[in-house]
């Protein structure tokens, strides 16, 4: 009996830690699980610069409700709440645009790998202008990729822009939330 007392809490220990990922998945996940897909692409949208600013602050007030909702529902501190917010944001963000810039022949791996963007990645600041330096890289990155960027549009480049922006907003943010 006592061996078997011993075998049940080791398993459950060693079930710890991944219960407690997946409790941090679900507060990483709840914003992003609970709008709609068609919030969602109308969120990318309008990050990507498409529609009006009455519609844009009505998303980000609906939006903003879905995080409150989160917050209360995962016990997120009151410090993390904005945080929590611009994560989202970029996340939903980050997401359209990874998808809208595929369809246009572009990899958003291709820019990940050019500004080292990723959980052990540098993840530069773009809260601001991008530098020229970056820029380039992205450009010698999509060149070696075997894009012809003569090809590329304004508009395609714009969304690549808007993509490295959203990225650089979503793994800052995701560093900051400790939960």
């Amino acid at each position: 009996m006592h061996k078997g007392l011993i075998a049940g809490v080791a398993l459950a220990l060693a079930m710890l830690p991944g219960a407690v990922r997946a409790q941090e998945g679900e507060k990483f996940d709840c914003v992003v699980t609970s709008v709609t897909d068609g919030t969602r692409n109308s969120i990318g949208a309008a990050m990507a610069g498409g529609g009006d600013e009455a519609s844009r602050e009505a998303l980000f007030k609906q939006l903003g409700a879905v995080a409150d909702d989160c917050v209360t529902r995962h016990g997120i501190t009151a410090e993390q709440k904005a945080v929590y917010f611009d994560y989202s944001l970029a996340r939903i963000s980050r997401e359209w645009l990874m998808g809208d810039i595929a369809k246009l022949g572009l990899a958003s791996v291709v820019v990940d790998k050019a500004l080292d963007f990723g959980p052990g990645g540098a993840n530069p600041d773009l809260s601001g202008d991008m530098t020229e330096d970056q820029i380039m890289k992205i450009v010698q990155a999509y060149i070696e990729s075997g894009v012809d960027i003569e090809k590329v549009d304004g508009v395609a480049w714009e969304k690549v822009g808007a993509y490295a922006a959203a990225t650089s907003i979503y793994w800052n943010k995701r560093k900051q939330l400790a939960f």
